[in-house]
């Protein structure tokens, strides 16, 4: 029985010790990104002002609709008749 307290104290004293590597790892890792994240804002921000190119709306969106619309329905009635 003795034998079996030492081993479970042991495990005990394992668990703990993994435990609070782990934590303090993740911490730390929790730590680098937000250093990074703020080293690197002015970054992104200059990478990220670029202008997109935006479909513009208009009949050209209106006809994809109503096409994707008409596909849809097409490929619905194709299996209702299987």
């Amino acid at each position: 029985m003795e034998n079996l307290n030492a081993i479970l104290l042991n495990a005990a004293n394992l668990l703990m010790v993994g435990m609070a590597v782990v934590f303090m790892f993740l911490g730390l890792l929790i730590l680098c990104i937000n250093l990074m994240s703020k080293f690197f804002a002015g970054e992104a921000e200059q990478v990220g002002s670029g202008r997109i190119a935006r479909p513009s709306k208009g009949n050209n969106s209106q006809a994809r609709n109503a096409q994707v619309t008409a596909a849809i329905s097409a490929a619905i009635h194709q299996h209702r008749q299987k």
